[in-house]
């Protein structure tokens, strides 16, 4: 059969169109590798430049006796000049979501303060090392702390607007801890997942007036990873975390109350938190495994280097050669909660793996924390957001906030940071078609490990508040605060 003269034009046409697609995705493609070799190449730059630094400041700061004022201060003879406050110079983190440090940042020296100088509201506690405790000071007036329309995490808005770091030793922080005591408006303390909701949760407290929101205050992910990884012994521990937790909710003329949210990674140390302060109401949200699971890997579609490694974390070849980026991920978001030894090798799990370990193991943790009589109430997304306005409701009674708050809080569930609108969320898709089959008899392999359903199926935790009977777990009377 002869071909006409429009057949030709047609496939003409064809050809030459894949031919345009063809390059314009290897252009693409070139652009998005020059934008991992640059941002990789900027990192190794900061760390050069940053080692340099310090090895010019032991020098000079030897010449000039600061080493020997921080020496001083170590020994605890120098507590009115224990504030070691330090200039930002650079600041660089290679993914953003990584755990707060002090080598984040390239700083000088600047002055030495009284440890007190920590407690004004523009200054506020960072993360904790083996040997200090670091603060972070912003410019007076810059709000870091999750407001209404916020969604950003309060470790981000330090690194993004930190201009002073300070460093105090740790006998002078719990010093300074100790005369504050037990803090003095009543917190609420949310743990969760990740992906889940809790960040929706803190928007919809973050509209009530006098509610100061810290949503994942990395302080409290470093003591968790400093434990785990034994550079402090349990003694250290139990002293920090309550030293840490009265400096993160120290007096504040703005906070009549006090939302915490923390990271997925922090859920272990809920019965830490209860045996130091029973007072605090405790919350644990969750949703559905893979829900939570989709969701957290879109994560990899935010940043050009997470892009780049769940490309070789799910690459045989190249997980095989560079196994690297499967631990760096699975130490981020699986370590601090995961069985030790781990049920699965960490350098075997794809990003799939590696998220459902981490929704399994926060679960297991919760379930923990349940055992050991912690009064948790737990969430679940699904439910929560069948009817908004029921759950601020039956919230509100149990935390003992006035219903006429009900209609301000509404608002914060018109936009759910994790998904778009409230109309978005309510919507329920097939994610299971987001995730080939391969990746989810891993996850349900996982999950088996954990006694806990096959991915996607519904998982009811002890304690999970029932919507549909406005029913509360009980409760003893003499943990409320108010």
């Amino acid at each position: 059969m002869k071909m006409s003269f429009r057949d030709h034009r047609n496939i003409n046409m064809e050809s030459k169109s894949k031919e345009v697609n063809h390059l314009d995705n290897m252009s693409k493609g070139m652009n998005k590798a020059r934008e991992y070799l640059i941002l990789f190449l900027t990192y190794i730059l900061y760390k050069i430049t940053r080692s340099i630094v310090i090895t010019f400041q032991k020098f000079t700061w030897a010449v000039t006796g600061v080493e020997r004022t921080r020496k001083d201060a170590q020994r605890g003879l120098q507590f009115k000049l224990s504030a070691h406050v330090q200039n930002v110079f650079w600041r660089r983190k290679l993914f953003a979501m990584t755990m707060a440090d002090p080598s984040d940042f390239i700083t000088t020296h600047k002055c030495f303060k009284h440890p007190n100088y920590v407690l004004k509201p523009h200054i506020s506690l960072y993360c904790i090392t083996k040997k200090e405790a670091i603060f972070v000071e912003v410019k007076e007036g810059t709000d870091i702390y999750g407001s209404s329309e916020s969604t950003s995490s309060l470790f981000q808005e330090q690194f993004e607007h930190a201009h002073c770091l300070i460093s105090i030793p740790l006998a002078s922080f719990h010093k300074i801890a100790s005369d504050l005591g037990t803090p003095k408006v009543p917190i609420i303390w949310i743990s969760s997942t990740g992906r889940c909701g809790s960040t929706l949760l803190t928007r919809v407290f973050a509209q009530l007036p006098g509610m100061m929101v810290l949503s994942e205050p990395d302080v409290i992910t470093s003591l968790a990873y400093l434990k785990k990884t034994k550079k402090i012994n349990k003694g250290e521990y139990e002293q920090l975390l309550p030293s840490s937790i009265r400096l993160l909710c120290k007096p504040d003329d703005r906070a009549g109350m006090i939302c915490v949210k923390t990271r997925p990674g922090c859920t272990g140390q809920m019965e830490d938190v209860y045996k130091n302060f029973p007072q605090i109401y405790q919350m644990y949200v969750y949703r559905n495994s893979l829900k939570t699971v989709t969701s957290s890997l879109s994560l990899f579609s935010e940043e050009p280097f997470a892009m780049m490694a769940r490309y070789i974390i799910d690459n045989k070849v190249l997980s095989a050669i560079m196994p690297c980026f499967r631990g760096f991920f699975y130490f981020n978001f699986c370590y601090v909660l995961d069985h030790d030894p781990p049920a699965f090798p960490p350098k075997s799990l794809s990003s799939v793996g590696i998220f459902t370990t981490a929704w399994a193991a926060s679960i297991s943790r919760c379930v923990e924390a349940i055992e050991a009589r912690v009064p948790v109430i737990a969430l679940l997304y699904e439910d929560m957001m069948k009817n908004p306005r029921k759950t601020c409701s039956i919230l509100f009674d149990f935390l003992d906030i006035r219903r006429e708050y009900i209609a301000s809080a509404m608002e914060g569930f018109k936009v759910d940071s994790n998904k778009g609108s409230l109309s978005q969320s309510l919507v329920i898709s097939d994610s299971r078609r987001t995730i080939p089959q391969g990746f989810r008899v891993e996850a349900d392999s996982i999950l088996r490990k954990h006694n806990l359903p096959r991915l996607g199926e519904r998982y009811e935790l002890p304690g999970l508040i029932d919507f549909e009977a406005s029913k509360l777990p009980r409760m003893n009377s003499s943990n409320k605060f108010f």
